[in-house]
């Protein structure tokens, strides 16, 4: 044997080369999945607060003009027209602008926690009565009570709607 070959054999191998470090793009799918997730949410919540802001300014400006009602010592025919109108900002006109007399006071007590405006005999007669009666504090306070328990009491009757139907 030759001097050479005598050498380490390791002597004549090359250095390891280290890997390059992962790049950042394209990400993992999971990274893609997460970021979809994350836009969904974000819409989804931007759209529900839309919606529940909308709610809000309805049922504010409704108050408003309830105090002004309120403010003015309005009678029952006017305070009667601006529940009216407010039904019409939650209920398709077809629904509700042809709704008087009992149908009326159906439909309100429909969608009011607890009963409005005594019974219906009594409202009917201060609806049609001329000149109309100044309405009280009361009349103010369950008006005010109606506007502001409108919005659940429409999801309240979905939720049993749709339970009747699923039931079915």
């Amino acid at each position: 044997m030759s001097l050479q070959n005598n050498q380490n054999p390791l002597a004549q191998l090359n250095d390891i080369l280290a890997p390059s470090l992962p790049s950042f793009w394209p990400p993992a799918p999971i990274y893609w999945f997460l970021l979809s997730a994350l836009i969904i949410f974000l819409l989804l919540f931007v759209s529900l607060f839309k919606k529940y802001k909308k709610q809000k300014v309805k049922q504010k400006m409704a108050l408003q003009q309830l105090i002004d009602l309120q403010q003015s010592n309005a009678d029952f025919i006017l305070l009667n027209q601006l529940l009216k109108g407010v039904a019409l900002l939650y209920f398709p006109r077809t629904q509700v602008a042809s709704l008087h007399g009992e149908q009326w006071f159906d439909f309100l007590q429909s969608y009011a926690k607890t009963p409005l405006f005594d019974n219906k005999q009594h409202f009917i007669k201060r609806l049609y009565n001329s000149p109309a009666p100044v309405c009280s504090s009361r009349d103010f306070e369950q008006a005010r009570q109606w506007i502001t328990g409108l919005h659940k009491q429409i999801k309240k009757t979905r939720d049993i709607t749709q339970e009747k139907h699923n039931n079915v």
